[in-house]
């Protein structure tokens, strides 16, 4: 069963003003996986191997940025389509 497209009924001006909120969003997750990413660096350094497990929330947080810059693939293909 196809999944309908959410995009097919958002008018041109809609899919760009939501390619670039998502832009924004992804923009900012990345900041924030980074800084995860960091702070689990710092703190396995500092304390040891028991702050390995603050590593796992930058790993769980992976499949929703994975997400976003999916649904930004999808709005870039649909703004193709309805022309610029």
């Amino acid at each position: 069963m196809m999944k309908e497209n959410p995009y097919a009924k958002m008018t041109l001006h809609e899919l760009k003003v939501q390619a670039k909120t998502v832009k924004t969003k992804i923009f900012i997750f990345s900041g924030i996986i980074m800084v995860s990413v960091f702070a689990a660096i710092f703190l396995s350094i500092r304390q040891g191997f028991y702050a390995i497990s603050i590593s796992f929330i930058p790993i769980a947080l992976l499949p929703i940025f994975f997400g976003r810059l999916n649904d930004l693939k999808n709005l870039k293909k649909e703004i193709k389509t309805k022309g610029n």
